[in-house]
């Protein structure tokens, strides 16, 4: 008995170690959605009925990048790989105080204008990519629960 306690005792440990180490809180209007094997690159995923889609995914910070690296290291790769076009990048705060920068791209799709937000995170352990995308409208429509779901992230 007292070895099956032990033996619980530290699967509830390591269950606890290697949880999200982040807390999202799904805005108003959208709808947390599971990837279902579609797209596991994110570790949560919140849409509204018109397609505005916020994900926030957290990755290992293995070489010890800074944020403005992984600012610089970003935004290469959206404008090389997916054409994007560079807006604006801006200073963003969580509301616990954790600081943070955010890229502004716009795209085209056919004759649709489209915005797609990065807003970055960094710590010593962990890159925590927050993303917001959709058609212009939406993403001005919606623009108060995007900022709300980047104030509301919790960084552990």
């Amino acid at each position: 008995m007292r070895l099956s306690l032990l033996f619980v005792s530290a699967i509830c440990l390591f269950t606890a170690a290697c949880g999200s180490p982040f807390k999202a809180s799904t805005p108003p209007g959208f709808v947390e959605v599971d990837n279902h094997g579609y797209d596991d690159r994110y570790d949560y995923r919140a849409t509204t009925a018109d397609g505005l889609v916020i994900a926030v995914r957290a990755v290992d910070n293995e070489d010890g990048g800074t944020l403005e690296f992984w600012t610089r290291a970003i935004e290469n790769q959206l404008r090389s790989q997916g054409g994007y076009a560079l807006l604006e990048t801006v200073d963003v705060k969580t509301r616990a105080g954790v600081a943070g920068k955010q890229m502004r791209f716009g795209l085209d799709q056919e004759t649709t204008p489209h915005l797609y937000y990065v807003s970055i995170f960094v710590t010593d352990d962990t890159v925590f990519v927050h993303e917001a995308g959709g058609s212009k409208e939406l993403m001005t429509k919606n623009m108060a629960q995007v900022t709300a779901s980047i104030d509301n992230l919790e960084l552990k």
